[in-house]
């Protein structure tokens, strides 16, 4: 399947392109015959003015005023070959601006989808992978309960990241597409942190996941989705800074305002990537970073979707702050 959509996106990258092709062939072609027929009609009013002063008798009283009308004439020509002539120009350099932009855009979004397609085939295969050894592990081995214990809860650990990419890739198809039905209550902010941590903190117990949890902070929102934003921003964290590093959830209330934010100890972001990684499939501008894109996307939808607020900073001496913010109750 995935083979099928990566050779379909491809064909359809080819059209685009053969399409861009055409494109400039033919808005070129359309310009050189706007200039041509310019310089012939210029030519011919200059060829009509001369036979009409041809014409004149010079010994004629009226000569002069003639002379002066029929320079007039060809002047007003001149005028509308030069007005019309500009009209024509700025609606093709506008519709070709338009084409051009997306033509571009449907180039960018098929690449995106591309890209998008192996990296969900690489996330899902992975998981896969492990699950299915764990299994055959458990099946065909005999082991002591400790080391059961511990292939039952790597498969878990495998299963959770399976469901957490399944949510991610479903409700973004829902809210784009209008599906999805927020349902907003009054949430224990303060509450969710916490579980979201803990649950965290269980699956990954070769972590350092601390917290820093304010009580009682309230807001309105939809809590599925809430907590959904909240694992991907500590799954991110998790995902590039080392074990030994420490991942802090803070939460805290000043201002009339929830504050949310996920710190991590790893490499940090760059300043032009800060602009582009809560954009849709990105994943970096060579498209080695992990995950499929989806993560940082999602949750900024649905933290806007809250009337909320959602960048990232550095970290002192090195590492990422994601730092949401909410109205509080």
């Amino acid at each position: 399947m995935a083979y099928l959509e990566s050779l379909t996106n491809k064909l359809k990258i080819k059209r685009l392109r053969t399409i861009n092709i055409l494109y400039w062939f033919l808005l070129t072609y359309i310009v050189a015959a706007l200039i041509f027929w310019y310089i012939a009609l210029n030519k011919q009013n200059d060829e009509l003015t001369f036979y009409r002063l041809e014409m004149i008798d010079e010994k004629d009283p009226a000569a002069v005023q003639n002379m002066s009308k029929i320079a007039e004439a060809k002047n007003r020509k001149t005028f509308q070959y030069i007005g019309e002539g500009t009209t024509f120009f700025l609606l093709i350099v506008t519709g070709a601006v338009f084409v051009f932009r997306a033509i571009n855009r449907q180039l960018r979004q098929s690449q995106q989808q591309r890209d998008f397609m192996m990296a969900i085939t690489h996330e899902l295969k992975t998981p896969i992978a492990i699950t299915k050894l764990n299994l055959e592990t458990l099946q065909k081995r005999t082991l002591n309960v400790e080391q059961q214990q511990k292939l039952i809860g790597m498969t878990i650990q495998e299963a959770n990241r399976l469901n957490a990419l399944c949510n991610n890739i479903l409700l973004t198809s829902q809210i784009e597409a209008g599906d999805y039905k927020i349902v907003k209550e009054v949430i224990d902010f303060s509450e969710l942190a916490g579980e979201c941590a803990q649950n965290f903190i269980a699956r990954f117990t070769g972590r350092k996941i601390k917290t820093d949890i304010s009580e009682m902070a309230f807001i309105e929102g939809d809590r599925l989705l809430l907590q959904l934003a909240l694992n991907n921003l500590l799954d991110n964290a998790i995902k590039y800074s080392n074990k030994e590093e420490i991942i802090l959830l803070k939460v805290i209330t000043k201002n009339k305002l929830v504050t949310a934010q996920i710190i991590d100890e790893g490499p940090g972001i760059s300043k032009i990537e800060k602009e582009k990684i809560f954009e849709k499939y990105y994943r970096g501008d060579n498209n080695q970073t992990k995950g499929t894109g989806l993560g940082l996307y999602l949750t900024k939808t649905i933290i806007r979707e809250h009337n909320g607020s959602i960048h990232v900073i550095n970290n002192t001496p090195h590492g990422s702050i994601f730092e949401i913010n909410f109205a509080a109750l």
